[in-house]
């Protein structure tokens, strides 16, 4: 196919959509059919997971799950699993798997009710605001607008109960560390982070406006926008649409879950008046690895099998 502005060889950029390599204009190919995203409804049995996938009985054993999608390359599963030494410890695992072995690609792990209904929310908003190629077509509404103005004010009004001398758990009075990095409980043992003077706070999963926002410690690519569905000290959790630098017509959908060390932090030898930004700095989860959507069909399969799922745990 030639570029109908400069005439010079268009070149696929994802299935059913070409683009110039030298004017950067893109166009639809009307003469492909995409192939529709296979569903699968059905649930699998934990044995078959342990026998079909990467999972590690060392660590996790599945009990059941549904295959969402599965192609030549990838194939992503919603797996119930529990911890070896704790089967009462139930849990969502979200897994991608390299075909044709279904190696372990990459993972996040739904622990709550409350994380799950937040992620169903976040997808379905994607789901609805969003074209194939993951570019907005929807604006928000005065009423989405001010909903989202009083879910971030039920948040500072949280926030805003901590005075930075009572516990926020049982309102005892906190002791602040000789590092001036924490404040500590004496009665209920609940600790609260200090950075830069300024008290870190685990918000509750259930009061996250799941909002959209642009401000993520996404590497190597470009976040678009994305919903966090999990926010406390040490973990953060968010479904974001991101792009390479030097292709931002290229956008799709990548699972995000950071961690950071704030045990080493508090521990270390520097006090808290010296810079906390390495300190303090998420990473990626290890074993998080490539958690990627790039075709959107594949959220609403997401959707109804995350659904099924949650029924399948009473949550």
């Amino acid at each position: 196919m030639k570029c109908p502005t400069c005439g010079t060889e268009m070149k696929q950029l994802v299935p059913g959509i070409q683009q110039c390599p030298k004017c950067k204009k893109i166009i639809k190919d009307k003469t492909f059919k995409k192939k529709e995203v296979e569903e699968e409804t059905e649930l699998k049995s934990g044995e078959w997971f342990m026998k079909n996938t990467a999972i590690n009985k060392k660590y996790e054993i599945a009990e059941k799950g549904i295959i969402v999608n599965e192609t030549e390359k990838v194939a992503i599963g919603l797996v119930i699993c529990h911890s070896t030494l704790l089967p009462s410890d139930k849990y969502i695992r979200i897994s991608w798997f390299k075909m044709p072995l279904r190696l372990h690609k990459g993972m996040m792990k739904i622990t709550s009710s409350a994380e799950l209904s937040n992620l169903l929310t976040a997808l379905t908003s994607i789901d609805n605001d969003f074209d194939e190629s993951f570019n907005r077509i929807k604006r928000r509404t005065k009423e989405e607008i001010l909903k989202d103005s009083e879910d971030e004010g039920d948040i500072l009004e949280f926030l805003a109960e901590f005075d930075g001398k009572t516990c926020p758990k049982c309102h005892s009075r906190m002791k602040k560390s000789r590092n001036h990095k924490y404040l500590n409980c004496q009665v209920c043992g609940e600790v609260v982070v200090l950075e830069d003077g300024n008290p870190i706070f685990d918000i509750p999963t259930d009061k996250l406006p799941l909002s959209y926002s642009g401000n993520f410690p996404v590497n190597y690519y470009m976040p678009a926008i994305g919903i966090t569905i999990k926010w406390i000290m040490g973990e953060w959790k968010a479904i974001v649409i991101i792009y390479a630098k030097e292709n931002p017509d290229k956008r799709w959908l990548r699972f995000y879950w950071w961690t950071r060390n704030l045990q080493e932090y508090i521990s270390s030898k520097y006090r808290a008046d010296v810079s906390t930004a390495k300190a303090l700095a998420w990473t990626a989860r290890r074993g998080a690895g490539s958690t990627n959507v790039y075709d959107k069909e594949v959220i609403k399969n997401m959707i109804k099998g995350l659904k099924k799922i949650k029924q399948e745990l009473d949550w």
